[in-house]
């Protein structure tokens, strides 16, 4: 049994860390290219799914123990299939999101320069962690807290500042108001990414069945007020700019300070560090699934410092691979799909769980299951069809796979 060294203040600063990554650089403007003057609705109601999933996967992570997520906690309360394309569209939907933050990164600190600086940046970050180099609690803090630091300074200043009140002059008529919040709620969804992280501690949080409930409703809350303040703010001081801006946050900097390198500095630093915990995350599900043969038994193998390196190795190839295409919108739409596919299994298996087990009530889990569905819809055809084409895809490979090895 770990150690139990985290209290409540570790376990929030490991929750804000991981929101508190590289979406919330660039997903207001497209979140307010769709949904315009509902942009507040649609960061609502990402809060609200990223809430509902927290808690079913707190009640899931206090019965089963191993590492896996929800690929692990529905082996145990549906089945093995529901299992491997939980855990397969975790795995892609994470590869998705390493690609989108990458090209954040690439926006941000070197842009025009194409697809070498993203690329280098995910395979530095792959050796690291393949030498068993781990972000810690203490970093999570500083992360979280110079995150945190930069926008609320950024929010001040753009509060003190009179801005242009532009924001009510882009308000458009709406015909189909539901659907386009949730549509840009997909969107935003991705900038809530890592919510669960804390859900997963277990007994590392001192008291943790009051502390973790704790940690998750105090950073998820913290961070739909900046979010809904940075949403504010962006409006009011730029105003048309955000419509095509692929760098807000740094259109934001240059309009309130007039400095053009804060924003790509904390950029990079928020980039960097999400995709080190996504790198070793993702790595880490794939081998547990190759521990139980949903994958070739090669992914297992660990190097003396404890790292599945080919793991690691082949999903930074991949990661790569979704850079190349240069386009984070189609990398957010893949991973925020595969995400809420994952989520969506999740609430299944909770609402499996025994009355003893149970500390949300069955019909929120069928409520978040809905949420789910509908914001993991709302991408399009287009990323819908190819997303769900490559889980059958698998799904059947993991078939004909299995069947060869019965012969």
């Amino acid at each position: 049994m770990p150690k139990t060294q985290l209290g409540l203040g570790g376990a929030i600063a490991i929750g804000l860390a991981s929101m508190l990554g590289a979406g919330v650089f660039v997903v207001f403007a497209t979140a307010y290219q769709i949904s315009g003057s509902l942009i507040f609705w649609s960061i609502g109601l990402a809060a609200l799914v990223a809430t509902l999933n927290s808690w079913a996967i707190f009640q899931l992570a206090s019965q089963v123990d191993r590492p896996g997520g929800v690929y692990a906690y529905s082996r145990v309360y549906l089945n093995d299939h529901f299992s491997f394309l939980s855990g397969f569209s975790f795995v892609f939907g994470k590869i998705a999101s390493i690609a989108a933050i990458a090209l954040v990164f690439e926006k941000y600190v070197f842009p025009g320069q194409g697809f070498w600086p993203s690329a280098l940046a995910i395979a530095v970050l792959a050796l690291i962690n393949v030498l068993g180099i781990n972000r810690t609690a203490a970093v999570a803090a500083v992360l979280s807290a110079t995150t945190i630091g930069f926008f609320a300074v950024i929010t001040v200043l753009a509060f003190l500042n009179p801005g242009h009140h532009i924001h009510a002059a882009l308000s458009r008529n709406i015909s189909n108001p539901f659907g386009v919040v949730s549509v840009g709620a997909g969107v935003v969804f991705f900038a809530f990414a890592g919510y669960a992280r804390v859900a997963t501690l277990g007994n590392e949080v001192r008291d943790s069945k009051r502390n973790i409930p704790r940690a998750i409703v105090i950073s998820l809350a913290a961070v739909l007020v900046l979010y809904l303040a940075l949403a504010w703010v962006l409006l009011d001081n730029i105003g048309l700019k955000l419509i095509d801006n692929q760098t807000p946050v740094a259109e934001l900097t240059r309009t309130l300070t007039g400095n053009g390198w804060i924003a790509p500095s904390v950029a990079a630093l928020a980039s960097l560090g999400s995709m080190l915990a996504l790198l070793a995350g993702v790595s880490r599900t794939a081998a547990t699934m190759a521990e139980d043969g949903e994958l070739p038994k090669r992914f297992q193998a660990r190097n003396r410092f404890g790292s599945p390196w080919l793991a690691e190795l082949l999903i930074a190839a991949g990661a790569m691979l979704l850079t190349s295409l240069g386009q984070i919108v189609w990398a957010i739409g893949f991973s925020s799909f595969s995400v809420l596919f994952y989520y969506a299994v999740g609430h299944l298996s909770a609402f499996a769980q025994p009355a003893g087990e149970r500390v949300m009530p069955k019909w929120l889990n069928l409520v978040g299951l809905a949420l789910c569905v509908v914001l993991a819809i709302s991408f399009g055809a287009e990323t819908v069809l190819i997303s769900i084409g490559i889980l059958i895809l698998a799904f059947a490979a993991r078939r004909l796979w299995q069947s060869i090895k019965s012969l």
